[in-house]
Order: C-alpha cells, then structure tokens, then sequence
C-alpha cells in the first residue's frame, strides 16, 4: 500500500497500511544467523541491469539485506515471491500464491515475510512465512481494505485494521504465539507500535490541520493514557525509536522530533498540505533506527508544488542532506542505507558512499 496514495485519500491516514516446495534462499551476502558476519556496502554502479516484461511484475517489495531485494512477479496464473541479487543476479522463487496478491512486507528483522492475498473484495487473508516460503501463521478478516502494523520487536504481534465499504472499522491484534486474533477499540484506525503491549494513536482535534494528541493504548487491558504530545501531524516508530511530527503555525513548518532512548534531535521542514489534511512525504527506517526522509523545499498546497525536494538522513547525532530530487518519488532503502532504490516502479538505484546512480530495471 503507497503511503502516498493514502495520505491523498484517506483523510486520517497520517499514520499509515498455497505454498510451493522449500527452497535455499540465495547468499544474503552475511549469514543472518551469524552475529559476527558483516554486510559490506555496495555502490550503485554495482548493481547488474534487469528487465523483466511489465506484465509480469506485480511490486517491488523491498531490501531483505545491503544487496537481495524481494519482489513480487505474475507468472502461469500466479503470484510468485522471488528473492534477486542486485549484484550478482541470483534469483530465488521462494513462495507461491493462486489468490490476488495485495500486499507484500518485510518484518524490520529482515526473518520474516507478511503476504495479503484476497479470493473477493470483502475479505483478506494474511501468512506470515519465513524466508524459505514456510507458512508461520494465517488469519482470515473480513474487510473491504486492511491495514497492517506489524511489531518491529516481535514478528508475533500483528495490529489490524479492517475497513468496510461503509468507511466502518474494526481494530485488532493477532498474537501468533497463542494463535488469536483480538479485538481492540481504539478512536483512530492507524496505529503505530511503541512496544509489545502498548499501541499509539492520534486523537484529533475537531480541526485537522491542528493536528492532534497522541495517546497511548494497551491493546491487552484496553487502557488509554494521554501523552504531553500536541499539535502531532505525523507519527512513526521502528524498535526503540519514535519519530513526530509537529506543525508550528508561527513559523509554518514542520517540527520533526526523532526520539531514540534518553537522546533526541530536531529539525525544521516546510508544510505541505492537501487543502484539510497536511501532507507528510515518505521515510525510510535503517537498521540502526536512523531515518532516510524526503522534505520538501517550500511550503504551501501540494496541488499546486512545483519545488524540489531533498533526500535527508537523520540519526541522533546529526541531520544531513544527500541529494535533491527533481520530484517526490517511491524510495526503498537497504538496512544499512548503502544502496536504495527509488522512482515509480523503483526503477533506478542510488548510492550515496560514493553518489552513484543508475537505472537498473527495464520494463519491456
């Protein structure tokens, strides 16, 4: 699910979102069981040229280490999940599926793989698998459209949120280890996870662009408690860190607040809004909880920007500009932020140790 598409349509999605036979899943370029194996860094121009027909890519899902990405391909009537080398162009068919496959994603842990596949509009199922295609677990829910929040410190605990085709929703949490889907009643639908018991949500105010407060909901006892966070526009978290978003009307910016344990650091950004709702560009999380985000250049109506926009990197120590992009892009980026895919199809590959680019994928 594009983040981009649903900050346009959804109002209040400031937060958002059969198996074939085992197989070896290619060199990572580290064993991900070996603590001490460490991924060296790649260079743009490294990357190998692809192409595929247009028909047969459904998505690209994402990084699963510094150089094999996961995607999604439609081949003899059905979705197949392949895990492919960017540098050394070994691919790996690693799952199968005859239902329509709607979305794909990556636990932060890189060990674990959520596919979304649906026979009819109204409802959804959802496994969870292992790298080597291995069924974990699954859960039907009855929806028009999901959203999925999956716990950045245990792959276990999944945050649902069914929608209806009434714009009606029904929260819950599906705790894999007991194998039970519970139902939760939170006042917003989007949710982010702050730790294993403990889900956040936005409470707006009755005038969205003033943003909202941030509380926090224990998903097993159904307790809600306040946070001092106010004016909050945007909010996301990866492990032990969370990221918020402000606005400052004296200014007219965004206040961007990155919080990791005891150290934290801020910066300022234009506003954008979308005439009721701000609009918050993407970011990427890296494996050391530092954020790659695209930050507009000026303020003002998105309908009507014509400005850049700039790729930042942002880690408790520091905020730094890479590069500026023409246009607001899709962005995807490895573990460790050496390489990171981007355009509309993430078609072309970037690297910033040194700046190289590249168009690696061809659509034929």
């Amino acid at each position: 699910m594009k983040k981009f598409i649903m900050y346009l349509v959804l109002s209040c999605a400031i937060f958002l979102v059969g198996c074939n036979k085992e197989a070896s899943l290619p060199n990572l370029d580290a064993d991900s069981n070996n603590p001490k194996a460490v991924e060296q860094k790649r260079v743009a121009t490294e990357v190998l040229d692809y192409s595929m027909k247009t028909e047969d890519l459904h998505s690209i899902v994402g990084f699963l280490s510094e150089t094999t990405i996961l995607y999604v391909a439609y081949e003899s009537d059905s979705f197949h999940l392949v895990t492919y080398n960017l540098i050394t162009g070994e691919k790996e068919k690693i799952y199968s599926e005859k239902d329509q496959i709607i979305q794909v994603m990556i636990h932060p842990s890189k060990k674990q793989i959520i596919v979304q596949s649906s026979e009819h509009s109204s409802s959804a199922t959802v496994k969870m698998i292992s790298l080597k295609g291995k069924i974990l677990h699954s859960v039907d829910i009855q929806s028009s459209e999901l959203s999925i929040m999956w716990n950045p410190n245990n792959p276990q605990l999944v945050a649902f949120t069914a929608f209806q085709g009434d714009f009606s929703y029904q929260c819950y949490v599906f705790d894999g280890e007991q194998e039970k889907l519970h139902k939760i009643n939170p006042s917003n639908p989007f949710l982010v996870w702050q730790s294993e018991d403990i889900l956040l949500y936005n409470r707006w105010t009755a005038r969205q662009l003033n943003g909202g407060k941030i509380v926090e909901l224990n998903w097993k006892t159904g307790q809600e408690q306040q946070t001092d966070l106010k004016k909050v526009v945007y909010l996301d978290a990866e492990k032990d860190a969370r990221l918020t978003v402000q606005i400052d009307f004296e200014t007219e910016q965004f206040s961007y607040l990155l919080k990791n344990k005891n150290k934290e650091i801020t910066w300022q950004a234009p506003a954008l809004s979308n005439y009721s709702q701000w609009f918050v560009p993407d970011l990427v999380w890296l494996e050391d909880q530092s954020v790659i985000a695209i930050i507009p250049t000026e303020g003002g109506l998105l309908d009507n920007y014509s400005g850049k926009f700039k790729l930042m990197k942002i880690s408790e120590e520091k905020v730094e500009e890479l590069i500026t992009l023409d246009e607001y892009t899709m962005i995807s980026c490895s573990p460790k932020g050496s390489l990171c895919l981007y355009g509309n199809d993430l078609e072309q590959v970037m690297s910033f140790e040194p700046y190289k680019k590249k168009k690696w994928l061809t659509l034929e």
